[in-house]
């Protein structure tokens, strides 16, 4: 269990064990949260509170004179429309006549930069049941004494104090709430106790109060108890005057609040901090990042952005386990804090996405230097249990004068790191305007080659694969082809990378092995069989063996007919489910070849792992040969490999009668390329499916 589950789980312990009912709702005054005591005071579940506007839980509620109580009047209504902490005593219609009565404080959230004016805010409600209290306080008009032992006995703190602020008079509940005896607190001031930094907004209440420009003030401050330690309350004063109008003392309510600001503290930070690392999260970015975007454009100086992620992050939650991954994130972030500024703003925005803002960067080689100096200590070893873990880190970079707004400068620092991760990641890039124009290519071949596959846009063309020897057509490989409206007949080139990295390869793929099943069983004495690529992202997590019988039952055709090309670089990768559907595609009978064999980082583990049947020599390695060089030898040592393991071998991109030879000396037996034929649509096919004896390539 991460320490961010604890944290959560200790707010709602926190809350649940408040006698006092607490309530949170959004800005538009809907209720998304509730404690226990809530739902026992308002006398309803859990789950009928949620969702409904504050104003009405628990029913519609009345002032002090009976009257219906204006949603706009409620003290959450009131809080969220001016900021400041509200207050008011509600009654509330029970069965059998019963009036409840409920004191309601909303308090709303503090932003850490300031909002607009009149932007409304989440807010925090808390109320008591005061039902006794205000029954007392009806009793109180017709006896003094009873008022006297009200006074005393009052749950809350009570005070009555002279216009000077000097204590008259207080009662039991106000000395616990202290720390002091009724002997020190009648010897001094409220002023006297009240932190200083709390002072300016109690004094600018009780003038308000002097002046008759309100009945009533309610403040949170701090007083310091006889043990010097501060305590949060909630300090509710009322100006008594006499029949002539003159003021004659102030009554104070007080409440230990300490709690509530805790619940209060600990909920602020669940909505501003990510739980698992302590950083900021993506709401408090966007607030920071906007408020330095707002003084750079004020002064000349200005605001780098980094948008980061951990490199193959995935490995490390898939080998050691969530929990482990959980601990790199920890350590990764509380390394990137330690390494800059106390005015910077380390974010992390999920999974393993972390953004940086630096403030007040004199040009981009500052904001280079000190992202590199980051680097440097993020990107040292991790020991996480028995395993020694070093963290890579690909990064973007931007840098703005405040011109643009804080979506669209993340968005410049995450087109940044798309480009470093493309380059092959551990690195950092700078981002260039020339990026955008690239992503927003991207992103318009994106959208138009998902509506292509609806509009039929995609054909498959075959190129021949052929016997060496003697130049028979043995076999085909389909390649996509897309027509484009506008742009013409375009080449996997064009697209492919694209539909990788937007996902967009599952459905391409399923495409092309049913249009390849349709071409099989419309061409039924074609003997040879028709090879189709597939990426690794079709294999395991797309469940390429279903996809695969799904096309084969589709049309009637039988697995021994079709085979399927995988790159060296997608088996090698391949754990767990993904080698479980090549394991099932070997057992249905589809012949599975290896593509661009030789250009992976372990070519011999490849084969001897894999249940592959054939691999076919990449054309990097046929274009150099003759040389008398490593091409030449590799090309042999290959072609003998495939022998000695009784595997096929298929040389990719023979062009030249030069090349055929060669390769016919190294052993190989099949070939493929423009020599033998361009890839054509099946209408051209013509001659070269007449042509074909049939036969899979030797094995």
């Amino acid at each position: 269990m991460s320490s961010g589950t604890q944290i959560v789980r200790l707010t709602g312990a926190a809350l649940d064990a408040l006698q006092e009912g607490v309530v949170l709702s959004d800005p538009q005054g809907t209720v998304v949260d509730v404690n226990a005591a809530a739902s026992r005071i308002l006398g309803l579940p859990r789950e009928d509170l949620l969702g409904r506007p504050v104003a009405v839980v628990g029913g519609d509620p009345v002032d002090v004179s009976g009257s219906p109580l204006p949603e706009r009047d409620h003290p959450a209504h009131r809080a969220a429309r001016t900021g400041r902490t509200s207050a008011a005593v509600l009654g509330l219609r029970r069965t059998a006549g019963r009036q409840v009565w409920l004191h309601v404080s909303a308090s709303p959230f503090a932003p850490e930069v300031p909002a607009p004016r009149g932007t409304p805010k989440p807010v925090l409600t808390t109320f008591v049941d005061i039902t006794a209290q205000m029954l007392q306080r009806q009793a109180l008009q017709s006896s003094e004494d009873q008022f006297r032992r009200t006074f005393q006995d009052a749950p809350i703190g009570m005070s009555i104090t002279g216009l000077d602020g000097r204590f008259h008079q207080v009662n039991t509940a106000l000395t616990t709430i202290l720390g002091r005896t009724e002997d020190e607190l009648l010897a001094t001031t409220t002023a006297a106790l009240v932190l200083p930094e709390d002072r300016d907004a109690d004094a600018e209440q009780r003038r308000a109060l002097d002046a008759g420009e309100i009945d009533s003030y309610q403040v949170q401050a701090r007083f310091l108890r006889g043990t010097g330690e501060p305590v949060w309350t909630r300090l509710t004063v009322s100006l008594v005057r006499g029949r002539d109008g003159v003021p004659l003392h102030y009554v104070g309510q007080m409440e230990d609040v300490s709690e509530v600001r805790r619940a209060h503290d600990l909920l602020e930070r669940r909505a501003l901090y990510d739980h698992l690392t302590g950083l900021a999260n993506r709401s408090l970015l966007l607030d920071r990042l906007t408020h330095a975007l707002g003084v750079a454009a004020r002064t000349d100086k200005l605001v780098a952005v980094v948008f980061m992620d951990l490199d193959h992050f995935k490995r490390i939650n898939d080998s050691l386990g969530h929990d482990a991954g959980d601990r790199l994130l920890q350590e990764v972030a509380a390394r990137m804090q330690s390494s800059v500024r106390p005015s910077d703003t380390v974010a992390r925005l999920g999974g393993d996405e972390f953004v940086l803002v630096m403030e007040g960067v004199g040009s981009v080689d500052d904001a280079g230097q000190a992202l590199q100096r980051v680097l440097d200590t993020v990107q040292q070893p991790v020991t996480i249990g028995d395993h020694e873990v070093v963290p890579g880190v690909s990064a973007g970079l931007t840098v703005s004068d405040g011109a643009r707004t804080a979506d669209q400068v993340l968005g410049d620092a995450d087109t940044a790191l798309y480009v470093a991760k493309d380059r092959g990641r551990s690195r950092w890039e700078v981002y260039d305007e020339a990026y955008r124009t690239q992503a927003l290519h991207r992103l318009q071949v994106e959208q138009d080659l998902r509506a292509s596959i609806a509009r039929g846009e995609l054909e498959l063309h075959y190129q021949p694969i052929v016997d060496l020897r003697s130049g028979r057509v043995v076999a085909l490989e389909s390649l996509v082809r897309w027509r484009h409206p506008r742009r013409g007949l375009l080449l996997p080139e064009e697209f492919i990378d694209v539909c990788e990295q937007s996902h967009l390869m599952p459905s391409l793929g399923a495409w092309v092995l049913q249009e390849a099943c349709g071409f099989l069983a419309r061409h039924p004495d074609l003997e040879g069989q028709v090879f189709v690529n597939v990426s690794p992202r079709q294999i395991g997590r797309a469940d390429l063996s279903r996809v695969v019988r799904d096309a084969l039952t589709a049309h009637h055709v039988e697995p021994h007919r079709l085979g399927l090309e995988i790159t060296e670089s997608g088996v090698l990768q391949a754990a767990g489910s993904a080698r479980l559907d090549l394991e099932r595609l070997a057992s249905m009978g589809v012949t599975l070849v290896l593509d661009d064999f030789g250009t992976g980082y372990s070519a011999l583990s490849s084969v001897l792992s894999a249940p592959v049947d054939g691999l076919k020599l990449d054309r990097s390695f046929t274009a150099r040969l003759g040389d008398g060089g490593a091409a030449d030898r590799i090309s042999a040592a290959i072609a003998a490999l495939a022998e000695s393991l009784r595997r096929y071998g298929v040389v990719e991109g023979v062009e030249t009668t030069q090349q055929r030879e060669l390769a016919l000396a190294h052993g190989w037996t099949h070939g493929q390329g423009w020599l033998f034929g361009h890839p054509v649509p099946e209408a051209e096919l013509g001659r070269m499916l007449a042509s074909a004896a049939g036969g899979s390539p030797a094995r």
